[in-house]
């Protein structure tokens, strides 16, 4: 009975640990996003979204690299948003760029077409 009481206790303290992770991953790719997106290096008169990325190459790679974390963090926030500007394009490089060969998404021109598409696509 004891054993299994140090193993329950164990477990529970894992699992908040895992969750603890899984919070402070997200935390830091919503500031590496928020830097990329709020850029003073980028021309503000410019409309390109790409120029933000290549001007934030560090922290767009940290924010893929973090893979399945990010990408389910930016489709909750796809799924709840009906925004559609700098920040969902961002976010949608980076979905595209998590998934690889698995991006079932070929051309897009707005984050909000590129969510629309990969939802429509895994659903069939």
């Amino acid at each position: 009975m004891r054993k299994l009481l140090i193993l329950c206790i164990v477990l529970l303290l894992t699992a908040c640990t895992s969750a603890e992770r899984e919070m402070d991953i997200i935390q830091q790719v919503e500031r590496d996003l928020e830097k990329i997106v709020t850029s003073s290096e980028v021309n503000k008169l410019s409309s390109n979204p790409n120029y933000y990325i290549k001007a934030h190459k560090n922290e767009f790679s940290n924010i893929v690299e973090q893979k399945q974390i990010a990408l389910k963090h930016f489709l909750n926030k796809f799924a709840k948003s009906n925004e559609d500007g700098l920040e969902e394009y961002i976010m949608a490089s980076a979905c595209s760029e998590i998934l690889g060969e698995k991006n079932p998404v070929n051309e897009w021109s707005t984050g909000k077409e590129w969510y629309e598409q990969y939802i429509e696509a895994i659903e069939e």
